[in-house]
């Protein structure tokens, strides 16, 4: 429910993708995501919102995968949002 706090880890996951380090610490061949499931439809939405308004973020949101904990029991692999509210496969 908090906003912000959701933001600020969001932030520090950005920092990470940037260097690299998920792929560097797991040894992959290729990028990361960062999936983010929500209890609530509407904390999903403020924080959509929320990185919309981040300059930071503005080239990372093929990154950034929302799905409400109901939508992820539903389909894992299909309908997942971007922050700016398109929707994509997880692969």
């Amino acid at each position: 429910m908090n906003v912000q706090r959701v933001h600020q880890s969001l932030l520090q996951h950005l920092l990470a993708l940037k260097d690299g380090q998920p792929s560097k610490q797991f040894e992959l061949d290729y990028g990361s995501r960062i999936l983010c499931v929500f209890e609530l439809e509407s904390c999903k939405i403020q924080i959509m919102k929320r990185l919309c308004e981040d300059e930071n973020f503005t080239f990372a949101k093929e990154y950034f995968l929302f799905k409400t904990l109901d939508e992820v029991k539903e389909n894992v692999f299909d309908g997942w949002w971007l922050f700016d509210g398109t929707t994509k496969t997880i692969f």
